[in-house]
């Protein structure tokens, strides 16, 4: 698994969710905001979507942990935006490319 990968899997969890809620979906870019304003998504929405990811990574044969205490307490969240949530899942799956 590679982080385009990563950033892939990601891309398509959140436009399922858009798609499944009603929400028009934006172009997804890894600069897609997950939180704020300007996000699509509402705080269940984020809840959904990390559960989502979380379980999508499972059966790829990945274990990743989204919803930890160090991921939400972090000084820089790692939720700010695809980008940034692909890097953090890529750091605990010990992807450097």
């Amino acid at each position: 698994m590679n982080k385009e990968k990563i950033q892939q899997i990601i891309m398509d969890i959140l436009r399922d969710y858009c798609e499944q809620n009603g929400i028009t979906v934006p172009e997804l870019t890894p600069n897609t905001p997950l939180l704020g304003s300007k996000s699509v998504l509402d705080s269940l929405g984020l809840v959904s979507v990390i559960i989502d990811i979380e379980s999508a990574f499972t059966d790829e044969g990945a274990e990743v942990s989204l919803a930890s205490e160090s991921a939400m307490s972090a000084r820089i969240s790692p939720f700010r935006s695809i980008g940034s949530l692909s890097n953090y899942i890529a750091e605990q799956l010990g992807i450097t490319d």
